[in-house]
């Protein structure tokens, strides 16, 4: 799954066939690392809120921020936009109802809910997930506060330099050894017009979830591999990943 979501308009999508709540397998819990994206297309420097906001002291503080938490199907055929059809700009679609206090932690967790991210992810992820809105936001918020503290602060103090995904994986196994296995990282070279970062950024952190049965919620982290992925790294050159810094 890669960042389109920021696309100015929404197409008409078919429905999946969706029980109450759809049948899935486990959750995918999908982190930005938030200068990348912000690098990977000129326009979102200036168009989006998130990145017109971005600081180095927002880095520090998340360095790893809340894409999405989505419910996912071991054949890959995912369940979408349960409770109906979308269209249009993401600030179009209906606001999320959430509790003031859900509403501040998920502002920390997904600074994009500034350009009406939150509203996209419930629409096509958070309805299938047979959560409501406030317990679907709290746990993906909650999600995202875990993943930061195993491994943030490794990833803040690289910034402006490579970092070995060995060594990600070893503060994961010191701070959180139940995400060692469960969690995989995602490089890409962003389309940006300076040539000096043309270069494999680590742009986003997959963290892989067990579906609570009694909940159905996330639960325990489910190891990559039983999700059918191979190998924690996914285009991050002799496993290793640059950091970049952003603008104040």
């Amino acid at each position: 799954m890669q960042w389109k979501w920021m696309a100015s308009a929404l197409a008409l999508l078919p429905l999946a066939s969706c029980a109450e709540p759809a049948r899935f397998d486990y959750y995918l819990l999908a982190l930005s690392v938030a200068p990348a994206f912000c690098e990977d297309e000129p326009q979102r420097k200036k168009g989006f809120a998130q990145c017109r906001n971005l600081s180095a002291a927002g880095f520090k503080a998340m360095p790893l921020t809340l894409h999405g938490l989505w419910p996912n199907r071991a054949n890959r055929a995912h369940p979408m936009y349960c409770g109906g059809e979308a269209a249009g700009p993401f600030c179009r679609l209906p606001a999320v109802p959430l509790p003031a206090e859900t509403r501040a932690r998920l502002g920390r967790a997904m600074p994009a809910a500034a350009d009406c991210l939150d509203r996209y992810q419930w629409a096509k992820h958070g309805s299938c997930s047979g959560l409501r809105e406030a317990d679907y936001f709290a746990a993906s918020a909650a999600l995202t506060e875990r993943v930061n503290r195993a491994i943030g602060g490794e990833i803040a103090r690289h910034m402006g330099r490579e970092i070995s995904l060995a060594d990600l994986r070893e503060s994961l196994a010191r701070a959180d050894p139940a995400l060692k296995d469960a969690v995989t990282f995602d490089c890409r070279t962003p389309r940006t017009p300076t040539p000096a970062k043309r270069r494999p950024m680590l742009s986003e952190v997959r963290v892989y979830f067990e579906r609570n049965p009694a909940s159905g919620g996330p639960g325990r982290p489910l190891a990559f591999a039983r999700a059918g992925h191979k190998h924690y790294n996914s285009g991050c050159p002799a496993g290793r990943a640059y950091i970049d810094t952003p603008l104040d």
